[in-house]
């Protein structure tokens, strides 16, 4: 009889199971693959799960660490409505959101 040895914490499924999964619990590919999921309401308010950080913020500029990118928002009276240890909501008037490595 074989034994299956559990996967180190951390480690990342294949993307064939990842695949299996999602297809059968019929999610969205990237909900299992560690990417950041954004959620737009207008201009106006944007909601973004996944977030592992904030590296600026004033009211014209908010940038966050997104796993293996950089998210920026530019706008005017900007402000982080709600902030959790993975997420966080930003409001105010949105002018662009930039992604970077």
């Amino acid at each position: 009889m074989k034994r299956r040895c559990k996967k180190p914490q951390g480690e990342r499924l294949p993307a064939e199971r990842i695949h299996k999964v999602t297809s059968s619990l019929q999610l969205p590919a990237s909900a299992l693959s560690g990417a950041a999921h954004f959620e737009m309401n207008g201009n106006r308010e944007v909601i973004v799960d996944g977030c592992r950080g904030v590296l600026e913020y004033d009211e014209n500029r908010i940038r966050i660490h997104t796993g293996k990118m950089v998210t920026c928002f530019q706008g005017r009276c900007l402000s982080i409505k709600c902030l959790t240890a993975d997420s966080l909501i930003v409001e105010g008037f949105i002018t662009s959101i930039e992604f970077g490595v």
